[in-house]
């Protein structure tokens, strides 16, 4: 192979743009959520293979994008903005803790991204496409939890839970963890084990299995129960989630009841606790048997290992291992926010000893640089904020003794009025979102010198196997992704734009209304005389559209796959670029859409600037990328001592960051004495008026 001086993944321009890529989609996760991150990672993981010079990850494109935005999924699901608050606290402590806890996240969003990415570029074409079959088993279990999950939650209990402010409530709550998202992924993996397995006699053991288990479960409970051993051992096993002694500030009166506060363990446990015995054997009985008999074939054993680490150290963490460390407020990073964490956490361990074991060594390697880098980029990010809204800042004006209400006061703070006010969290996300695409782009350049070409990618005769799957993977990023991060757009709508078209009101009897969405008709037939049934909501109108389409781009597919298109080009680059294309402004469209409804000058900074990085990003995705590039290889058969280097630079930097971001900033905003910190604005970790102990989630609390 020719040798080149500079590997294209080494190029600054490949690192500014899939930076960039990366900052567009985490601007836009700020308004959709876990789901925008998803179609950050995909973004970032087309641009990474579109230009890295080697044709066999161009070839990958669609696989990259379909497992870079898996990757980038599951590290979302943690919270952070309490974590945030922590560095703007002005308690030391919690300051500090803020920091290495906001490097953490950062760390496992972006170590979870790049695992996903830097598997399409490692794993072989038919482990990459065995794959798929266990995904899709655990995607139909997801979409069942998404059909009962709200209605087995109001039949435990019929309370109003279902909003944001008040999911607490819902008697499935388990530390706002998304536990049985993780739960369905063990199902689904589980039913695709029975499913691959060829013998019969052993399927057949499953129920007795269970059935033994519960039965046993019912008897120890039974047992425990006549022995009086109840009791303690639920206490042993429980904590409240709170201080039962903290006392409100304003009247010295306990703040709340002990017996309103939520403990460790899912609020059913405690509605219905003559059912934990047979419920629990029954859950053992069900493990134990897969554990004799499970093959877990075709990378089922991946999803396996992801959903047992979550498990096991989100129990020996804040459920479990808190038992400890009640007086401070458990081993929760963000109480009494979500404990996702935890199982992030063990998710990124068991996919990094999966990887270890199944000769995917590279993957961990690329994991733990874009996870160090990550986790100084998100810290790095924050801290860089809080040095710009220094200037002018009122806090520090009224520290130094400039006394609000005085002229002096009034000059400096108005003059400054409008830079404070700026969209500065939109700020942080572009900027992190920046950082995370460079953490990307270095991991990937580091092993596209180092992982050996695929040369089993090509389709031919004896790839026909699979092919589905590259066409999956590509609806799923450009139809299934964009879906569900543009439906939100519709409840936006319904709430911004006018309520006569949107929203119609429904009389009760005994006078009460309730508002709902509103109906719509079917043109023209729906119109006619005595057609009232012809309808649907605007929810409705939109699932029934986007089915339309994905229907006809099926039919394209499919059309294509049987003879070629001639819009859909023969080169693996061009397509990549395509794809790259379609999702950056379904998106960026679909994000200015939702945000123009409810305009206002602020979101310049974010609707704005992503509309302008698009546009650079779509002209540098067109101009960077060389259609015949030279990539010198160096195969690295070990990868012990890299990745013992990789973390003890982790821990450094991790140890390291956060005394400088802390010391500088505690010198620039001179905090006041504890008892003087605004606690009502700003969140702490520790201290006596600790988040956890002043506002802990209580049982069937009312909305304020």
């Amino acid at each position: 192979m020719k040798s080149v001086k500079l590997n294209p993944g080494w190029r600054l321009g490949t690192i500014f743009l899939v930076g960039i890529s990366l900052s567009i989609g985490w601007g836009i996760r700020g308004n959709t959520g876990h789901c925008g991150a998803e179609f950050a990672g995909c973004l970032a993981a087309i641009t990474v293979a579109a230009l890295s010079g080697r044709e066999d990850w161009r070839n990958r494109i669609p696989y990259f994008a379909f497992f870079g935005a898996l990757g980038w999924g599951f590290g979302a699901t943690q919270s952070y903005m309490q974590v945030l608050s922590y560095t703007d606290s002005g308690h030391a402590l919690s300051q500090w803790y803020g920091y290495m806890a906001i490097f953490y996240i950062g760390f496992l969003y972006v170590g979870l991204g790049a695992t996903g990415t830097a598997f399409a570029a490692v794993a072989s074409r038919e482990r990459m496409v065995n794959l798929f079959k266990p995904i899709l088993f655990v995607f139909g279990a997801w979409l069942f939890l998404d059909l009962i999950e709200e209605p087995l939650a109001h039949l435990l209990q019929s309370a109003t839970f279902d909003t944001n402010a008040l999911r607490h409530n819902n008697p499935l709550y388990w530390f706002d963890s998304h536990y049985m998202e993780t739960l369905f992924a063990f199902i689904g993996v589980a039913a695709y084990d029975l499913y691959e397995r060829k013998g019969v006699f052993d399927r057949l053991l499953l129920p007795v299995f269970a059935a033994v288990g519960a039965l046993s479960g019912w008897v120890i409970q039974l047992l425990l129960s006549a022995a009086g051993l109840t009791d303690k051992l639920a206490s042993l096993l429980t904590y409240q989630l709170g201080d039962p002694s903290y006392l409100n500030p304003a009247t010295g009166l306990p703040a709340y009841k002990a017996s309103d506060l939520l403990n460790n363990w899912p609020q059913w446990f405690s509605d219905y606790p003559q059912h934990l015995g047979w419920f629990l054997g029954l859950i053992l009985g069900i493990l134990i048997y897969f554990l004799l008999y499970g093959k877990f074939r075709n990378g089922a054993s991946l999803i396996t290992y992801m959903c047992s680490g979550w498990y096991i150290a989100f129990l020996a963490l804040p459920v479990l291992g808190s038992l400890f460390f009640v007086h401070y407020g458990g081993i929760r990073m963000t109480p009494p926010r979500s404990d996702n964490w935890a199982g992030v956490t063990g998710l990124f361990i068991s996919t990094s000893i999966w990887m270890w074991r199944n000769n995917l060594r590279p993957v961990a390697v690329a994991s733990l640089i874009s996870g160090t880098i990550g986790g100084l980029g998100f810290a790095g990010v924050q801290w860089i904020r809080q040095i710009l809204v220094s200037f002018g800042n009122p806090r520090i004006l009224e520290y130094k003794g400039v006394l609000p209400g005085s002229e002096e006061f009034k000059s400096i703070a108005s003059s400054w009025a409008r830079w404070q006010g700026q969209n500065w969290h939109s700020f942080l996300e572009q900027g992190y979102g920046f950082v995370n695409g460079v953490a990307i782009a270095v991991a990937l350049a580091f092993l596209a010198s180092r992982v050996k070409l695929h040369t089993d990618d090509k389709d031919s005769a004896g790839q026909n196997k699979g092919r589905w799957t590259r066409a999956f993977a590509a609806l799923f990023v450009m139809l299934v992704l964009t879906y569900f991060n543009v439906l939100k757009n519709v409840e936006f709508w319904s709430d911004h734009l006018n309520p006569d078209i949107w929203k119609r009101i429904i009389q009760h009897p005994g006078g009460v209304t309730e508002t709902v969405p509103a109906l719509w008709d079917f043109p023209y037939i729906g119109r006619l005389p005595g057609i009232d049934f012809l309808n649907m909501t605007p929810t409705g109108w939109f699932n029934f559209t986007w089915l339309l389409l994905v229907i006809g781009c099926i039919v394209i597919v499919v059309r294509h796959y049987r003879s070629p298109l001639a819009i859909i080009p023969k080169s693996s680059l061009a397509k990549g670029q395509l794809i790259f294309l379609i999702l950056l402004w379904i998106m960026v469209i679909g994000n200015f859409e939702m945000a123009l409804s409810g305009w206002n000058p602020i979101r310049m900074i974010t609707e704005w600037v992503i509309f302008v990085n698009a546009l650079i990003a779509t002209v540098l995705v067109l101009l960077l990328p060389r259609e015949e590039e030279n990539v010198i290889i160096f195969e690295k058969e070990n990868y012990k001592p890299i990745y013992r280097r990789l973390w003890i630079k982790a821990v450094a930097a991790l140890l390291l960051s956060s005394v400088l971001f802390f010391t500088s900033i505690r010198m620039i905003y001179h905090y006041p004495a504890y008892e003087k910190l605004n606690f009502k604005q700003y969140q702490t970790r520790f201290g006596p008026e600790a988040n956890w102990r002043r506002t802990p989630h209580l049982k069937n609390e009312k909305e304020h």
